[in-house]
């Protein structure tokens, strides 16, 4: 197993550059696979526990499929996967600003983080809505 998520997150990159996922995407009904979160940042001494994926399915969602998958390509097994489907608003703006790595269509994660910062902004209201009631009592 890779010991760190940064070297897990260097051969999921490497596989992804080489074209070595498609075909595994492809098969699992992958639209988008990105990494967010702590390993994709600088973060100095400081060693990110864990993988964090953003995938986006196409079809039914293969989530124990993929996870094993990952697991074998980068030899780590601490990977969280969230699944952007668009019902969290909030997760998915967080998960879709990170570093894409894999897209079906050109141009589909690009439009999938612009979908999912706008629907963040929109609900905004609604988030504020329940903090003002849940502090009124």
């Amino acid at each position: 197993m890779a010991s760190d998520a940064a070297s897990a997150l260097t051969t999921l990159r490497t596989a992804a550059e080489r074209g070595d996922l498609d075909d595994l995407f492809e098969r699992l009904g992958v639209r988008l696979l990105g990494a967010f979160g702590s390993a994709t940042r600088e973060l100095g001494d400081a060693d990110p526990a864990d993988l964090d994926i953003a995938v986006q399915f196409e079809g039914p969602v293969m989530l124990l499929e993929l996870i094993d998958a990952l697991v074998e390509i980068t030899r780590f097994d601490k990977i969280d996967v969230a699944v952007v489907d668009g019902n969290h608003p909030v997760l998915d703006a967080e998960a879709l600003c990170g570093e894409p790595l894999y897209e079906s269509v050109p141009g589909g994660y690009a439009t999938a983080q612009m979908a999912a910062l706008g629907h963040k902004r929109d609900t905004e209201w609604l988030r504020i809505l329940d903090l003002q009631r849940m502090a009124a009592g």
